[in-house]
């Protein structure tokens, strides 16, 4: 289900990671200084990032630290996030108009509205929030960064999961309990264990990560920088054990066309 990836070729870069993440940067400095030390870590492990394209919050921490650092950065916006929702009614006789950047989030650009950091900071508009992940999902093969985030970043987050359960990748999806921000959530995994709606093995379908010493490490904001490493670590470590999830066969064999791996668009998912 990959599509050609939008960093050069001739580069031996590792296969491209897509980290997740709230498009405001939340109340504790811990967030934000922990995501630039992950993009940091992508850029140096010559992993490119694949994220939503916002310019603030957590998005546009973690993409200016990879850029930074000399790493490669697409972002994918959804049309309408290239705009305010307030600026997206035209008055009576105008047209909207969108300059392509995404508007999303809370709080200051991070990003520069002018610098593509030596044309290694690229976008893709598309036109909806279904269409962003799923084109998000095809590029990323190698894997997912779960960082603090709201609604959409759970949504993503679970998703995600899901495909690994069912067999449509089988990728890292890697949660990161900065500040203990994704205890509770996992805490909800082991009840759907425990009620049995959850395989006991399929807890492996994703990893929640935690630094060296555990919750107490989590929220300590001297170690932030520690959490790029650990998001490497985990990536290294990933190994997702033969017998999970439904192994199912995604794989359609078309007899008029000879065969073709299943075609997840924006139509038929």
């Amino acid at each position: 289900m990959s599509v050609p990836s939008p960093f050069p070729s001739q580069l031996e870069l590792k296969k491209p990671v897509c980290v997740f993440c709230g498009s405001s940067p939340g109340k504790l400095p811990l967030f934000t200084n922990a995501s630039a030390a992950v993009g940091q870590a992508l850029a140096r492990a010559g992993i490119p990032l694949v994220y939503g394209g916002g310019r603030r919050g957590i998005m546009g921490v973690v993409s200016q630290s990879c850029l930074k650092a000399g790493g490669y950065v697409h972002g994918i916006v959804p049309r309408a996030l290239t705009e305010r929702a307030s600026e997206h009614t035209p008055a009576p006789g105008s047209e909207s108009k969108s300059d392509g950047k995404s508007k999303e989030g809370q709080g200051e650009d991070v990003l520069s509205e002018s610098d593509n950091y030596g044309e290694k900071f690229t976008t893709d508009v598309v036109g909806s929030m279904h269409e962003r992940k799923l084109k998000m999902a095809k590029i990323s093969q190698g894997g997912f960064i779960v960082l603090p985030g709201g609604y959409g970043t759970f949504e993503e987050a679970l998703e995600m999961i899901t495909w690994n359960q069912l067999g449509i990748h089988r990728l890292p999806i890697l949660i990161l309990n900065i500040g203990n921000f994704y205890t509770h959530l996992y805490n909800q995994f082991i009840s759907s264990v425990e009620a049995g709606f959850i395989a006991p093995s399929n807890l492996s379908l994703l990893k929640l990560v935690n630094l060296e010493g555990g919750e107490d490490a989590n929220t300590d904001e001297s170690r932030a920088e520690e959490w790029g490493q650990a998001a490497i670590k985990a990536l290294d470590e990933w190994d997702l054990a033969e017998g999970t999830g439904y192994g199912l066969d995604w794989e359609l064999k078309e007899k008029r066309a000879g065969g073709n791996e299943l075609n997840l668009d924006a139509e038929s998912v």
